[in-house]
């Protein structure tokens, strides 16, 4: 990091909300640990909302990543809690992949140009 950029905040603002089902410091640990290895992928997160939602049978997981040009948002049912964010997480890592390939390819970044040698 040089001098001139500003430093980054360590921790992701991060707002945890739940909807009739009881958040264990296990499922916020694992929460958190997944948004950070996303964050890798996209560090210029401005802030994470994550709903953790409970019904009779099923656990329902919505995730809204905001950046500065784009909001990220997934949606995940499954039967239990931890399989439900799992695949929230695959769909923001989808999501920003795509994203960051077609922002290099718009910008011609996508493709590796061949040098071309003068002939002498």
């Amino acid at each position: 990091m040089s001098p001139a950029e500003p430093a980054r905040p360590s921790s992701l603002p991060l707002v945890l909300s739940r909807r009739g089902v009881t958040l264990t410091p296990a499922v916020k640990t694992l929460i958190e640990g997944k948004l950070a290895r996303l964050r890798r992928a996209l560090p210029d997160v401005l802030s994470a909302r994550v709903v953790c939602t409970g019904e009779k049978f099923r656990r329902t997981v919505r995730i809204t990543l905001r950046t500065r040009r784009r909001t990220f948002a997934s949606e995940a049912t499954a039967p239990d809690l931890a399989a439900a964010v799992d695949t929230a997480i695959d769909a923001l890592r989808r999501q920003t992949r795509e994203t960051k390939q077609r922002r290099a390819a718009s910008k011609g970044r996508a493709v590796r140009r061949p040098r071309i040698e003068p002939v002498a």
